[in-house]
């Protein structure tokens, strides 16, 4: 089983029993200020109701109402070294339990969280999602040892409307770049007041979404909230629709000789539905490389978005000369399958001279440095590499433009507008392009509980208790990856101290400076770390260790010019 959330309530607050009834609330455990973890709490305060025997007329009988949408997990960066994803607040999982969850769709960063919340998510607690993201969350838990039945999952094949507790929440089908996504509206009546709110998720207007119908959307309106896909506000116009992709991708394809890979999202399943059709078209034979797109297919297929398994479609041999081969990967994470394709390093198929790569999609903010290593080799190796320059469409987002955003504000005339699934460049941009607009624009904060009266209220903070995943752990230490982001920048310095007085015995130096520069200096630092632990000796023991840092650092930068994180190891004499 993977790692774990637990669900001690020691620390948790009971966030309910704090807030004022007949009040709706909402909080971000991530999604906002930063991509990925998207995870939001909506929560309508139990009404008061007197409990038989109760003295207390206004005794509740109920916490209320709480509705999740989204659990998704985020991304590792050049700040978090040696994490595999991160989790949200486990303050607002374990403070606020779900009356129900609904998954708008099936990108890592929208649904990644829950394999990891057998031990938080009640069991019995009903799901809303599509059948496509059912069908991949359910095959994930599988493989991860969870049984799905812990759960109760309600399939969303429709635009629908659902009675949770006090809500009543509907879905509505939206084009994006994966299949079956869907936003969603919640309707509630607050201190004799009807309220709405519409969560757009992640969407875009144009695409082959089949169930996206205008006329609904206009029909819940007018919202009083509008909580919106704020990834595209950077850029005018509207996002273009995928069939100008396929249209492109299968000139493309027909012109090109040789070997072809195609990178890109795994979970484009219409583009990567559309290849298949074109390699067939052109008489080529077609391959994936990677799980992630082969989870992707067998979903597909589970859900009736592709009509044929991937154990009935023939692979191609590894020595075909025509084969389009599909590769997972296109972020260029490490052991992805673009990556060791690229590095040379795929045990039976090697990238060489004239073959084609085509680069199908966006770089997420981030990655670029890598994903540029990855074509470079590529293109080291003579290959021809199509997609990086932008004169050839090879990809369309699956997040609205300004465009887009603007025909949904009219289409649901919303009172007041809260920008998500963005960080302060796209709010920032999003200010500006909606400030000759007549609508409020409320810009909110993760880790904080609000209240939505006439407009968005501030009611209180959440400790940041953001769980970090790492190999067999969940833990909620963000100094480690301080000290390793310390350790892999400037090196370490071992000093190992007698345990019963403080004086220094050895000094070695890792990853810090050259073996001969090592000889040359290795005296001269010891003397000084000497002299300072003797120094300190008499100091405080809370504040000892520090001192004998402190000073043997700026030695460090005086002598070295670097700041070697300085690992102490008290040794019994």
């Amino acid at each position: 089983m993977v790692p774990q959330v637990s669900a001690d309530p020691a620390g948790i607050l009971d966030y309910p029993r704090r807030l004022r009834r007949e009040r709706l609330y909402f909080a971000f455990g991530g999604g906002v200020g930063k991509f990925g973890t998207n995870f939001t709490v909506f929560h309508l305060n139990g009404r008061p109701s007197a409990i038989p025997g109760s003295a207390d007329p206004g005794a509740s009988v109920h916490p209320g109402t709480t509705i999740w949408v989204d659990c998704g997990s985020g991304f590792a960066n050049h700040h978090t070294p040696g994490m595999d994803k991160n989790l949200p607040n486990r303050q607002l999982l374990l403070g606020f339990p779900p009356s129900a969850i609904f998954l708008t769709h099936g990108h890592e960063d929208h649904i990644g969280a829950v394999p990891h919340l057998a031990e938080v998510i009640p069991p019995g607690t009903p799901f809303y999602a599509s059948p496509f993201t059912t069908a991949l969350l359910t095959n994930r838990l599988k493989d991860r040892a969870i049984d799905p039945a812990r759960w109760k999952f309600n399939l969303i094949e429709q635009n629908s409307e659902h009675q949770i507790g006090d809500f009543n929440v509907f879905t509505f089908f939206m084009p994006h770049s994966i299949p079956q996504c869907f936003s969603v509206g919640l309707e509630a009546q607050v201190a004799g007041e009807t309220k709405r709110v519409y969560f757009s998720s992640d969407f875009k207007l144009k695409g082959t979404e089949v169930r996206h119908k205008v006329a609904q959307i206009k029909k819940f309106a007018p919202v009083d909230f509008l909580f919106v896909d704020s990834t595209g506000s950077l850029h005018d116009g509207e996002t273009a629709d995928e069939k100008e992709v396929d249209e492109s991708l299968e000139k493309l394809i027909l012109k090109t000789k040789g070997r072809i890979f195609l990178t890109t999202f795994s979970s484009q399943v219409e583009r990567i539905k559309n290849l298949v059709q074109t390699a067939a078209r052109a008489g080529r034979p077609i391959g994936f490389l990677g799980r992630s797109l082969k989870a992707q297919w067998e979903a597909a297929f589970q859900s009736k978005e592709v009509a044929q398994p991937l154990h009935l479609m023939k692979q191609p041999s590894f020595t075909s000369q025509n084969a389009l081969w599909l590769v997972a990967g296109c972020q260029a994470d490490a052991n992805s399958s673009f990556s060791r394709l690229t590095h040379g390093t795929m045990a039976k198929i090697r990238l060489k001279k004239d073959d084609t790569l085509i680069y199908s999609a966006s770089m997420i903010p981030g990655n670029e440095g890598r994903i540029y290593e990855c074509l470079n080799l590529a293109a080291a190796e003579g290959v021809h590499v199509i997609g990086v320059s932008g004169d050839v469409r090879v990809h369309a987002s699956g997040h609205g433009r300004r465009g887009d955003i603007e025909k949904l504000i009219g289409y649901l005339k919303p009172r007041a507008i809260l920008p998500v699934h963005g960080d302060p460049l796209h709010f920032t941009s999003f200010l500006q392009f909606i400030s000759d607009k007549k609508v409020k624009v409320n810009l909110t904060e993760e880790h904080k509980i609000y209240a939505l009266g006439d407009e968005p209220e501030f009611v209180e903070s959440v400790p940041d208790e953001t769980c970090l995943v790492e190999p067999g752990e969940v833990h909620f230490e963000d100094t480690i990856y301080r000290e390793r982001v310390h350790m892999g920048g400037q090196g370490i310095c071992i000093a190992l101290i007698a345990a019963d007085r403080f004086q220094l015995n050895q000094l070695s130096y890792v990853g810090v400076m050259s073996q001969a520069l090592t000889k040359r200096i290795e005296r001269e630092l010891f003397t000084e770390a000497a002299k300072i632990a003797a120094d300190v000796a008499g100091v405080a023991e809370a504040s000892r260790e520090k001192k004998f840092r402190d000073r043997l650092g700026r030695v460090h930068q005086d002598l070295l010019g670097r700041t070697p994180y300085i690992k102490i190891i008290r040794a019994a004499t």
